[in-house]
C-alpha cells in the first residue's frame, strides 16, 4: 500500500471533495464542528446594534489534515469597518487556531454584511504539490443610527489585581418612540457594580444615559472579554449589548493564552516547541517548573531576575494517544503561575492510503 503524507489521520476525520462536486469549498470545513457538513459561506450575525458600537468575534478554526497548513495572507474584510486584529498563520494537523474580528459600527449604516475571505494551502512534501482552498467567511449586523454609544465598548484595558476601576459610557436615543428607555442591565455581579442614571441634558437627544461600570478589586487575574446586556422599553429591539473587555494583571500571570495545543507527533520524535513569556510586578526568577511528565518537557534560560522571563515547552510523547498536563512554574519571590499543554502522540509509521490524498479547488 502506497504511503502519501496527505493521507488524513485515522482520527474519524473526513477527506476533501474532489474538484467540481461540491460548491462548497472544502477550507469551509475548517470552521465548523468535526464532521460536519459546512455551509457554504461561514457567518457570524451581530445582530441589531447601537451605532458606535465596538464588537469582537473569533473564528475557531481546526486543521483537519495530516500535513501543516498555512494562511497564506492576512485576511483582509470587504468594509472597512471591520478589522482582522489577529490570527492563527500556521496550523499543524488538528491544531486549533482562530481569525478573531472588530466590527466599529460609527462607520455602518444599517444593514452590513461583510465578506472575508481566508485562503488557506499547504504543499505536498513530498511531490511539492500545492493545494489551496478559499474559506468563505461573513461577518453581519444592523447599525441603529437612532441609538448612538459612546465610547462603542467598556475597555479596561490592564488593571492591577486587587484593584477597583471605572468606566463611564454615554448612550443617546432619537428614534420615533417618545417613551423610549433603559430599563434593566444584566452582568456578572460577582465581578463588576453598574448603575445607569438618565441624563437631564440630552443635547437634542429624545432620551440620554451615562451607565457607569466598576471592575470589583476582588475579579479574578486574566483577561476577560463580558457583555453587559442592556434592555428597553424598545418595540423593536428591546435588548442592547455592550461589550466589556480588559485584564486582570495578577502579581505574576501568563502574557497571552494560558494554554498550547500541539498538533500529532509521532512517538519518539520531537515536535515543535513552544516559548511562554511570564509577567511580574516585581523582579523574579523562576526557579522550577512542576508536572514536566508524558513527554512535555521545559528549558529555562538563564537569566537574571527581571519584570518576564521566557521558558520553551518541548513535546515528544512516550505514548499513542492524547495527554494534557498542568506545568506549574515556580519563582523566587513565593508566587507561581500555571500553564496548560496538549498533545497527540501517533504511530511512528502509520499506515494510510492514498485514495484519502485531498483535492485542489483549482490548480495553482
Amino acid at each position: 500500500m502506497t504511503r502519501h503524507p496527505w493521507t488524513l489521520l485515522a482520527l474519524g476525520l473526513f477527506t476533501l471533495p474532489a474538484a467540481g462536486q461540491d460548491p462548497t469549498p472544502w477550507a469551509n470545513k475548517f470552521f465548523v464542528a468535526k464532521g460536519a457538513n459546512p455551509p457554504p459561506v461561514i457567518v457570524h450575525d451581530f445582530g441589531t446594534l447601537p451605532k458606535g458600537t465596538v464588537r469582537t468575534y473569533r473564528f475557531t478554526m481546526t486543521n483537519i489534515y495530516a500535513v501543516q497548513m498555512q494562511v497564506r495572507e492576512r485576511p483582509q474584510p470587504s468594509c472597512g469597518c471591520v478589522e482582522v486584529t489577529g490570527y492563527t498563520g500556521k496550523l499543524n494537523p488538528l491544531e486549533v487556531g482562530y481569525v478573531e474580528i472588530k466590527i466599529d459600527t460609527s462607520r455602518v449604516d444599517g444593514n452590513k454584511e461583510v465578506r472575508l475571505p481566508v485562503y488557506l494551502e499547504g504543499k505536498d512534501p513530498k511531490t511539492g504539490e500545492l493545494f489551496y482552498s478559499t474559506a468563505h467567511l461573513e461577518i453581519r449586523a444592523v447599525s441603529r443610527a437612532d441609538i448612538v454609544i459612546n465610547p462603542g465598548t467598556v475597555a479596561y484595558k490592564v488593571v492591577p489585581a486587587g484593584t477597583a476601576s471605572t468606566q463611564k459610557v454615554t448612550l443617546t436615543y432619537n428614534g420615533g418612540q417618545r417613551d423610549w428607555r433603559v430599563t434593566e442591565v444584566g452582568y456578572r455581579k460577582e465581578m463588576f457594580d453598574v448603575s445607569v442614571r438618565p441624563l437631564p441634558d440630552a443635547r437634542g437627544a429624545k432620551a440620554a444615559y451615562e451607565l457607569t461600570a466598576t471592575l470589583k478589586a476582588t475579579a479574578p487575574a486574566g483577561a476577560f472579554d463580558e457583555v453587559f446586556v442592556l434592555k428597553t422599553s424598545d418595540r423593536n429591539s428591546p435588548v442592547l449589548n455592550l461589550n466589556v473587555t480588559g485584564m486582570v494583571q495578577s502579581p505574576l500571570s501568563i502574557a497571552g493564552l494560558d494554554r498550547h495545543k500541539f498538533g500529532p507527533v509521532k512517538v519518539g520524535e520531537k515536535g515543535a516547541s513552544k516559548s511562554v513569556l511570564i509577567r511580574g510586578d516585581k523582579l523574579f526568577r523562576v526557579t522550577a517548573v512542576d508536572g514536566q511528565e508524558a513527554g512535555f518537557t521545559v528549558k529555562l534560560l538563564p537569566v537574571p531576575a527581571n519584570k518576564s522571563q521566557v521558558f520553551t515547552v518541548e513535546f515528544a510523547p512516550e505514548a499513542v494517544g492524547p495527554v494534557s498536563k498542568v506545568l506549574t512554574i515556580k519563582t523566587d519571590t513565593g508566587e507561581s503561575v500555571t500553564y496548560t499543554v496538549e498533545g497527540t502522540g501517533v504511530e511512528a509509521d502509520p499506515k494510510t492510503d492514498p485514495k484519502d490524498e485531498p483535492k485542489t479547488d483549482k490548480k495553482p
